[in-house]
């Protein structure tokens, strides 16, 4: 879990901030329209085909918006892959003959999240989230999180209704991804650091960690 908005790209910043104001304008102007209508303020008569273009376009803005501030909301828990990126250090050492201890770490600063997990390893799920094709512009092409260890699901920032790949992901989540899946990747309970990594072109894989 990151929970802040370090991840979010310059580009994707701006464009939503465009996108927003740019909605809420339209939105005043055909409300003010739509009221003079009503208490029929005199008024210069326009063609019903200029409103039915500024409804097609509102249409266009508020979805656009949508899906920049879905994408993220997103970053809030995902990081942006593109090349091989880390998304975290995990131990993993045997405790018992049929059970194994897992200490993952996702950054430098952030506390140890430990795990007791059955089994003579460990192993951690990695969400792979790729969005639609027009966010990749915007510098958000694929997402990925380390979502479990074991059976054990991770925190998130975001509520179940924005997780992909949860039951209860909404309509919003549609909006924005395109495929989501969770891969999963042994640890062998060898006591070492590995670092789990994900990249756009492959599945996660271990590599010797750094933290």
């Amino acid at each position: 879990m990151t929970g802040n908005f370090s991840e979010v790209p310059f580009r994707l910043l701006f464009a939503a901030a465009v996108g927003l104001l740019a909605a809420v304008a339209l939105t005043v102007l055909l409300a003010w329209h739509g009221v003079r209508r009503f208490l029929d303020v005199p008024r210069v008569p326009r063609p019903a085909g200029m409103y039915v273009a500024l409804g097609a376009v509102w249409i266009a803005l508020v979805t656009t918006a949508s899906m920049l501030v879905g994408t993220i909301a997103l970053l809030r828990d995902h990081r942006r892959i593109d090349a091989p990126t880390a998304l975290g250090d995990v131990r993993c050492e045997a405790i018992g003959a049929d059970h194994a201890r897992a200490e993952l770490r996702t950054s430098v600063a952030a506390a140890p999240e430990r795990y007791e997990v059955p089994g003579g390893g460990c192993t951690v799920w990695v969400r792979q989230v790729e969005l639609r094709p027009g966010l990749g512009v915007l510098g958000a092409r694929v997402l990925s999180r380390i979502e479990s260890v074991g059976s054990v699901r991770r925190p998130a920032a975001n509520p179940e209704w924005m997780t992909p790949g949860s039951g209860s992901a909404g309509g919003l989540v549609d909006l924005v991804v395109r495929t989501t899946e969770a891969v999963a990747v042994a640890v062998p309970a060898d006591a070492q650091v590995h670092e789990v990594q994900a990249s756009a072109l492959s599945g996660p894989t271990l590599a010797p960690g750094h933290i």
